[in-house]
């Protein structure tokens, strides 16, 4: 099925269906639905479910659809598509090396300076080589005659404010990947990677490879090699405002090597201090330290030039970010949606961002909260009823494409590949997943049997059991009495 088939406007049809067909549809939806909701798994759970018809609003099903709660990643619809409305799908986020001095004789007399604008995306560790990109500047500061630096490579992360992480994260887990502290650049998805493998016998330390080499971190390795299987087990363990870090545990002896990550305090020195590395390996002396720009730093009166730029589009970062749900491009589009929007590139004007997009659907202040952008924090709560809301404006939207490509396609790919995989089912459901520890939600836009477009969003909260086994077959069997459906 083409991706893009139920974005097309269903075409007339000659023969005029009976009424009373299109309320038996409706009506068998309802059932269906309710006899999903009555399972004896959600007894005592929160529940809020709505159900309309995309192009006319007509509300098909409702089950406290009012109801405020935990949407988990779902709040990256939110996020998105308050992003993709207000700055549009091809507002450019973007990574800038700037040469603040004169060249003379190859020397630049002066700084090299990163500037920050709340792109995601420069390096990431899910591409092969992570220090391609910033090889990429060092080339461009070659290839424009530079090879020496007298002063600085200087980090300016001022688009954002310096509130790294959301204070309504969950507080013992800044070292792990999807807590990682949101600054307005980012490098290697502001991550070490690590392999890990055994020693040579029993009590020798276990090898620990970082990538990138950058001498960014400060480890103490007391991980242990042992033949006790009982023993296996390793973490990485760091201070929330340091780069100290204290890897503690045994790894197996003759066990495959294993790849981990941790993440890194103050992303923006952090590629600084990459660029530096590459700038060497290239060659290029630089005299002075890596730093931060000053907030109070006065505007250079020296001669600057723009070395090299990386553009992403915000049509490329929200489908990134929600195929892969990925939390720290949610964040840094939240705050890029603070600093264009609201004035201030932070966790509350991002909030005041999505608040004027809301309030273009008519949807009040009070009957949600936003704390961030990716839905870790138990704190950003919305309602079916608002994210319908949200899902059927978008759907009339002249960024429907950019917002609903950026949506995992059920049975093929991002967080919904492996559900919905049927052969009658596949396909026909684009929608974010949403879990943390007692919340789990589906939401998105779902294909009828008669060929109509459903914006649907599914919320639980405070159910007993896993999401695994309890609401995710309970959500995927509502989107199949969906897609079933002849409404």
């Amino acid at each position: 099925m083409n991706k893009y088939a139920f974005l097309k406007t269903p075409i007339a049809v000659a023969v005029i269906v009976a009424l009373a067909c299109g309320l038996a549809g409706a009506q068998g939806l309802r059932e269906n639905v309710d006899r999903l909701l009555g399972d004896p798994k959600l007894k005592g759970a929160a529940v809020g479910v709505r159900i309309v018809d995309a192009s006319t609003g007509a509300v098909l099903y409702s089950y406290h659809a009012d109801e405020v709660m935990s949407v988990a990643s779902n709040a990256k619809i939110v996020t998105t598509a308050a992003a993709l409305d207000m700055l549009g799908s091809k507002f450019e986020l973007t990574t800038t090396l700037v040469a603040r001095g004169s060249v003379s004789a190859g020397a630049l007399n002066g700084d090299l300076v990163l500037v920050g604008r709340g792109d995601p995306s420069f390096s990431t560790h899910w591409v092969s080589d992570v220090m391609e990109p910033v090889r990429r500047l060092a080339r461009e500061a070659a290839a424009g005659g530079i090879n020496a630096v007298t002063g600085d490579i200087i980090a300016d992360d001022t688009y954002f404010d310096r509130e790294f992480w959301c204070e309504s994260w969950p507080k013992d887990q800044w070292i792990q990947w999807y807590e990682a502290p949101v600054s307005a650049m980012a490098f290697n998805d502001n991550c070490v990677d690590v392999v890990v493998s055994a020693g040579a016998a029993e009590g020798a330390p276990a090898g620990l490879r970082f990538y990138p080499a950058v001498d960014y971190v400060n480890l103490a390795n007391r991980v242990l090699t042992t033949t006790n299987r009982k023993k296996h087990g390793y973490a990485f363990y760091r201070g929330k405002y340091d780069n100290n870090v204290i890897a503690k545990g045994y790894f197996i002896k003759g066990g495959a090597d294993v790849s981990d990550n941790f993440t890194v305090y103050d992303p923006a020195l952090y590629l600084a201090s990459a660029l530096k590395k590459a700038l060497s390996d290239a060659g290029i002396n630089v005299a002075g330290s890596v730093r931060l720009m000053r907030r109070e730093e006065a505007v250079s009166s020296s001669p600057s030039r723009v070395v090299a730029v990386n553009r992403i589009t915000l049509a490329e970062v929200a489908r990134y970010c929600n195929v892969n749900s990925q939390n720290l491009y949610a964040e840094m589009i939240l705050k890029t949606l603070g600093r264009e929007a609201a004035g201030h590139g932070s966790f509350q004007g991002g909030a005041d961002g999505v608040a004027d997009f809301l309030k273009k659907l008519r949807i009040q202040p009070g009957t949600y909260h936003v704390a961030d952008g990716s839905g870790l924090s138990r704190e950003t709560k919305y309602s079916a009823f608002i994210m319908t809301e949200v899902l059927r404006h978008m759907y009339r939207s002249s960024e429907i494409i950019a917002f609903k490509d950026s949506l995992p396609l059920a049975g093929q790919d991002g967080t919904m590949e492996n559900r919905l995989t049927g052969d009658a089912y596949r396909g026909k459901v684009r929608a974010k997943t949403g879990y943390i520890l007692g919340a789990s939600a589906l939401s998105g836009y779902a294909l009828t049997a008669n060929g109509k477009t459903l914006a649907f969003s599914i919320i639980m909260n405070n159910f007993k059991g896993s999401n695994r086994t309890v609401a995710k077959p309970i959500q995927d069997d509502i989107c199949r009495a969906m897609i079933d459906s002849r409404p």
